[in-house]
Formats: C-alpha cells, sequence, structure tokens
C-alpha cells in the first residue's frame, strides 16, 4: 500500500463491515491483509471510535515497592493525521510503530 496508511485504514473500516469486527478483534490479522506486518514485541489494539463514547488510557500501575522510574513510567505520544486517526503510543515503541507506517506506505510500491 502507499500513500497515507491511516486514511486507507480508516477508509477500510468504514465500507468493509467484516474488517472493522476483524481489526477490533484480530488487529494484527485485519492488518495483514493490507500487507502491514506488525513488528515483533508490538501489540496493537484498534478501537473504532463510537459516536456516544468517551475514551480513556489509563497507565500501568507501578508495584509499591518498585523504585521510582528515572522518566516517566509510560510516557506517550499523540499524534494526528489529518483530523482523522490518532495515535497513542509509548515513546519506547515509537521506532517500532514508524517501521509499521514505513512498511505500510512502501509495502505496495514494491513489484
Amino acid at each position: 500500500m502507499s500513500g497515507d496508511f491511516e486514511k486507507a485504514l480508516t477508509r477500510r473500516v468504514w465500507s468493509d463491515d467484516a474488517f472493522a469486527v476483524q481489526v477490533e478483534s484480530d488487529p494484527v490479522g485485519a492488518l495483514k491483509t493490507m500487507g502491514v506486518a506488525v513488528p515483533v514485541g508490538i501489540k496493537v489494539k484498534v478501537v473504532v471510535q463510537q459516536r456516544d463514547r468517551v475514551y480513556f488510557t489509563i497507565p500501568p500501575a507501578r508495584d509499591p515497592n518498585a523504585p521510582q522510574p528515572p522518566s516517566p513510567l509510560n510516557q506517550m505520544d499523540l499524534w494526528s493525521s489529518q483530523g482523522l486517526f490518532i495515535w497513542l503510543v509509548p515513546v519506547a515503541a515509537k521506532f517500532k510503530l514508524l517501521a509499521l507506517r514505513n512498511a505500510a506506505r512502501t509495502e505496495g510500491d514494491q513489484p
């Protein structure tokens, strides 16, 4: 797939009901049907937004006996793609997300 991955994913969810169900229940398999290989060690959760819902993303709890981490526990980056699609990703996984996005943009360009 070449071009805007987020826009292609959004269009596919909007136009293909079976894919919309699969992308929430089996996101890795759904993305694979689009030619996108999720990097090893990354878990993906796709949430199809509902008009009547508010979503909260809660950082993981820290064991009370664990030492304080030297940096934020789960610092997140919030990226937007032309107002349609939002990525919420832990900083530690940012480069794997970039690899996933780049793979999606170049897969369709290969013969």
